[in-house]
C-alpha cells in the first residue's frame, strides 16, 4: 500500500510539473508574439518585389507578361512607417540596366504618388546619381501600406539609344524580400 501511494502521489506531482511547464510555454510564446509587433513598430524597414510593366498592361494571372524594358532598373521597393501612421515608401532603382545587349537607364521619371491622375512633383522626390543623370530612386508619402499589387502610374524615359519617353506602371508587390 506504501508503494502505490507513493507512485500516486508522484503522478499528481508529474501531472502538476507537467501542467506548470505547459502554462510558462505558453506564455512564453505569447510573450515573444508581442514583442515581434513591438519589434516591428516605427522606423523598421520592409522591403517588397516591384516590377515596372508597360502603361495598363499589368495582369495578374501573368505577373512577367508585359513588362516595360525599364523593369530591369528596378530594385525594389522599401517602406517604412512615420510617427503620424503614414508610410514613407522608397521605389529603388538600378544606377544602370543592360537591354537589348545596351546599357541605359531611367531618366525623367514622373509617378502619380496618390492616385489622382496628376504627376505632381510636390507629392514624390527623385534621387539622381552622381552624374545627375539617371534616377536612382523614388520617395514619396502613403497613407497605407501596399497590400497587394499595389499600382502607381508613371512616366519616364528608358535611356536606351534612342528610345522615345514611356508610360508605364510600377507595380509593388506584397512579397517581401529576402535575403
Amino acid at each position: 500500500p506504501k508503494i502505490l501511494r507513493f507512485i500516486a502521489v508522484t503522478a499528481e506531482r508529474m501531472e502538476d510539473m507537467f501542467k506548470k511547464l505547459v502554462a510558462f510555454g505558453t506564455a512564453a510564446t505569447m510573450m515573444m508574439a508581442m514583442g515581434v509587433t513591438t519589434f516591428a513598430a516605427e522606423g523598421d524597414s520592409t522591403t517588397l518585389v516591384t516590377k515596372l510593366y508597360k502603361n495598363d498592361k499589368f495582369d495578374a494571372s501573368a505577373p512577367d507578361s508585359n513588362l516595360s524594358m525599364g523593369d530591369a532598373a528596378v530594385e525594389d521597393t522599401t517602406y517604412v512607417e512615420q510617427a503620424d501612421g503614414t508610410y514613407k515608401v522608397t521605389i529603388n532603382l538600378k544606377e544602370s540596366f543592360k537591354a537589348y545587349g545596351m546599357t541605359g537607364y531611367l531618366t525623367n521619371v514622373q509617378i502619380d504618388a496618390n492616385g489622382d491622375g496628376q504627376y505632381d512633383a510636390t507629392e514624390y522626390k527623385l534621387t539622381y546619381n552622381e552624374s545627375g543623370k539617371a534616377v536612382v530612386g523614388v520617395t514619396f508619402n502613403s497613407p497605407t501600406v501596399p497590400t497587394e499589387a499595389t499600382k502607381y502610374d508613371a512616366s519616364f524615359k528608358t535611356n536606351v539609344s534612342i528610345m522615345p519617353a514611356s508610360e508605364g506602371d510600377f507595380i509593388i508587390f506584397p512579397t517581401v524580400v529576402t535575403e
